[in-house]
């Protein structure tokens, strides 16, 4: 009888734990993109999503205008999302469906990445926690590129571990475009190639590689640099939000992973109503639980690895992979934090899957069957009120825009006016943001109003807000009008909004009917049979 073959050595990024028959990655990817469609377009679109509206919806060339003097670090994006809304239109379904399908690919990459350095069960474990994960399941209804850079950056990791095992030209290449691809989807991502070096040097068995992983690194972030220095040129548009010390460990322990709103600062007056939701009072307090539950988990873990070589062996794969991936970015925009005052936890989503890769692996060094079982449980139990919370009408920091479109539509008639109140005190002359962003989110309602005060759109201005004129200065316009309907949001500057009412009254304009909801209302003026003063 003839011998069986010998088997082949694992190499340092193998499986620890032998590979079992298991789901492919591509049944993973499917299950995860599947679980996270229910209620894709249940909140309405707000100020992040209308931008990706505007943006994708230009010509290429007006993408590439815009693209010299704003939002350099979203282009790559822009253009992608500008070939799929081509097709796919610019609904709620359409625009979030890709960032959907990028969270189901990175759970299949995550899968792929823990088992192999992990076995099978921490693959399995790994790919059900980040789905679940609030920070993953807010990725998936947001149309903005955290989602697709996520998933490009795990593959880039699952791409760097078989470089690293097998060391053939090819494999290297592709870890090389995956890095530049993630660089350009979020320029963050660099922290995260960084990290994948410090994987390189600290893992024994990777280490005489370094150089392979070095030059693939440089040669892909070479090409990259006209596009930092154009993202740096840009950085002074990052809106401010500012916060203490108390406020920074918020955001880096809860909010960062296990946060169900949308990372924008918002304070509400206490003019404005509360969004109506089911979940309120519940996800907040479920969100800091699972923060405590994670780091108890955590804590667990490092006890056991601690007292016992055995357990320490079985994860030194999986830590070495992982916690360069979770920390050493954290650390890093904490860094900046402290001297600019300013976090936002969106920017390390891609580190996610490193998180749920962790807090498999400390499930899993639990003693019992039965600790296991009920902490993934306790896991999802507390997570589910937070992924319901985020696909309520008003998730996205109360943005309403759904509704007050529709209310638009209600109350004014084709031929009416229509004037978005600045969202900030006037300054000069010209206003730039205002609540026009309702009508790229939803322009069907506005479509044959007359805005009164545009004057250049945001494709001329190669910006994303285009530029108004003061509502005093539109008297002409004004004058030939029977109706104006008003969008306004409930925190606009009192000043401004006395002044625009006393504008539309000597124009012969007084209120007749309104609409309120949690940030915005509409109101109707129509003349009065005076002419105008």
């Amino acid at each position: 009888m003839t011998a069986a073959p010998p088997q082949a050595r694992p190499g340092p990024v193998a499986a620890l734990a032998g590979a079992r028959p298991g789901p492919s990655a591509a049944v993973v990817a499917l299950v995860a993109t599947v679980l996270q469609l229910p209620a894709l377009g249940g909140p309405s679109l707000w100020t992040d999503e209308a931008a990706t509206v505007s943006a994708a919806t230009r010509s290429l060339p007006e993408l590439w205008r815009m693209a010299g003097t704003l939002d350099a670090v979203h282009t790559t994006y822009y253009v992608l999302m500008h070939l799929w809304t081509a097709v796919a239109g610019t609904g709620e379904w359409a625009l979030r469906l890709p960032s959907a399908v990028a969270v189901g690919v990175a759970a299949a990459g995550t899968y792929a990445l823990a088992r192999r350095t992990g076995g099978q069960a921490l693959g399995l474990l790994a790919a059900a926690l980040l789905v679940v994960l609030p920070r993953t399941t807010w990725m998936a209804v947001e149309a903005r590129p955290y989602a697709l850079a996520t998933a490009v950056v795990v593959l880039s990791f699952v791409a760097l571990a078989r470089a690293l095992e097998h060391g053939a030209v090819r494999r290297w290449v592709l870890y090389g475009v995956l890095v530049g691809l993630a660089v350009l989807l979020n320029v963050y991502s660099v922290l995260l190639v960084a990290a994948q070096g410090a994987t390189v040097l600290v893992h024994p068995g990777l280490r005489p590689r370094w150089r392979a992983w070095l030059v693939s690194a440089a040669a892909a972030g070479l090409p990259l640099v006209p596009f930092a220095l154009a993202v740096l040129g840009q950085s002074g548009q990052v809106g401010a939000n500012d916060t203490g010390p108390l406020g920074l460990l918020r955001n880096v322990v809860v909010n960062q992973w296990f946060l169900g709103e949308t990372p924008t600062v918002f304070t509400r007056t206490d003019a404005t109503a509360t969004p109506a939701d089911p979940f309120d009072g519940v996800w907040q307090p479920a969100a800091v639980l699972l923060a405590l539950l994670a780091l108890g988990l955590v804590v667990v873990a490092l006890v056991r690895v601690a007292r016992d070589p055995a357990a320490r062996r079985r994860v030194a794969a999986t830590a070495a992979w992982t916690l360069p991936w979770l920390v050493l970015p954290t650390l890093a925009l904490v860094a900046v934090a402290v001297v600019t005052r300013s976090y936002s936890p969106r920017y390390l989503s891609a580190s996610t899957p490193a998180l749920a890769i962790v807090l498999a692996a400390a499930v899993l060094l639990l003693a019992r069957r039965s600790l296991r079982v009920g902490a993934v449980v306790l896991v999802v139990a507390l997570a589910l009120p937070v992924a319901a919370s985020q696909r309520t009408e008003n998730a996205k920091s109360g943005a309403d825009w759904r509704q007050t479109a529709a209310a638009a539509g209600r109350l004014c008639a084709p031929g009416d006016g229509v004037y978005f109140a600045p969202r900030a005190a006037p300054t000069g002359t010209t206003v730039g943001l205002t609540t026009r962003g309702v009508s790229v989110a939803y322009p069907g309602p506005f479509q044959g109003l007359v805005d009164v005060t545009a004057l250049r759109s945001p494709v001329a201005a190669a910006n994303l807000v285009g530029e108004s004129r003061l509502l005093r200065d539109a008297g002409a316009t004004l004058r030939d009008l029977g109706a104006v309907c008003v969008v306004r949001r409930f925190d606009a500057p009192s000043a401004a909004s006395a002044a625009d009412d006393a504008t539309l009254r000597l124009a012969g304009l007084v209120p007749t009917d309104a609409w309120a909801g949690p940030l915005d209302e509409v109101l109707r003026y129509e003349r009065t049979g005076g002419t105008a003063g």
